[in-house]
């Protein structure tokens, strides 16, 4: 039976041991989550990043394009996988009968007396390894990858989040609900800011009053701890990537320090960076779905947004001082 989480977990932990997590540079340079041109939906949670390391590695895809295809996919449309591409690996959880046999390389996640919840590896090729697909088109902006950045933080205020301005450290304070930043001419650019910003807000849809995510009693330097900061780093990373924005390069230093305990947190639990890029999804989700006057629509091109009316969001009923 194979592992498969430990082998992804392995393959995260090399990237991020290289200095560079892929969470950092995976979604603005293909201008938005990656997507299955088949079915035009973007991939979900650990897919997300697999292909982002992918995206990364020149041997794989080295253009900047979010379209992937399975060989079968690309083979029904008639298309041609280029000569020696190399495939990049996403994987997928499929229930099966219990006495079904289990195939060489599927990871057993759960079961019970009937069924198993088995994950599965897939191989999918890039848009730019695919020969006879058509271009993508030119990218139509909407709007300013500022304007939708704001849409998402006032989306965020709407639930009941305050967010204040001054001093000289980030943090989300749970129990106050309140998110706090240094001015914004503070930053050294407008992508630090911003990126500054949404890691913060990111912490607070972990809330109570929200997803529930946050564990009161997590100290620096715990596991816990060290996952809560993965989750709003991905968040933010994911929530740039799709408003058109780079993580700003001072955000991504001031971070640095994190790596260590990432990487304690990834070695000691295979599972770890599974439950990271699922609540950084949910994450990115609530504040997409809560945003005003902007929402970033999530389709086959998850860069292009569209404008509508303000409206108020969606007010969950109704706390912890994560700090950056």
């Amino acid at each position: 039976m194979h592992d498969i989480r430990r082998q992804i977990t392995e393959q995260i932990v090399a990237a991020i041991e290289k200095g560079v997590p892929p969470w950092r540079k995976g979604w603005t340079t293909t201008g938005g989550l990656h997507y299955n041109d088949h079915s035009g939906k973007p991939y979900r949670g650990i897919n997300q990043i697999l292909l982002a390391i992918a995206t990364a590695d020149a041997t794989v895809a080295p253009q900047s394009d979010a379209r992937w295809l399975t060989l079968k996919q690309a083979n029904a449309r008639g298309l041609k996988v280029r000569k020696g591409a190399k495939a990049a690996q996403i994987v997928r959880m499929v229930e099966v009968e219990k006495s079904a046999p289990t195939k060489d390389g599927d990871d057993v996640l759960a079961e019970d007396k009937e069924k198993r919840l088995v994950m599965k590896l897939f191989h999918v090729f890039n848009g730019s390894q695919i020969e006879g697909l058509e271009p993508l088109p030119p990218k139509e902006n909407k709007v300013r990858p500022v304007e939708a950045a704001d849409a998402i933080v006032a989306g965020m205020k709407a639930t009941g989040l305050t967010i204040l301005h001054g001093g000289n450290t980030a943090s989300y304070f749970e129990k106050l609900d309140t998110v706090r930043v240094p001015e914004q001419s503070a930053f050294k650019s407008t992508e630090d800011y911003y990126s500054t910003l949404l890691h913060e807000v990111a912490h607070s849809t972990g809330a109570d009053k929200r997803l529930k995510r946050l564990h009161r009693n997590a100290r620096f330097g715990s596991s816990q701890y060290a996952l809560e900061e993965l989750v709003a780093e991905v968040s933010a990373a994911m929530a740039c990537g799709q408003v058109g924005m780079e993580l700003g390069p001072t955000h991504i230093a001031n971070h640095a320090s994190y790596l260590a305990s990432w990487l304690e947190c990834l070695k000691a639990d295979k599972n770890a960076i599974f439950v990271a890029a699922g609540a950084a999804e949910r994450a990115c989700e609530y504040m997409r779905g809560h945003a005003l006057v902007v929402a970033p629509k999530v389709e086959a091109d998850s860069s292009k947004v569209e404008r509508s009316e303000p409206e108020q969001a969606r007010m969950p009923k109704s706390r912890r001082g994560m700090r950056m």
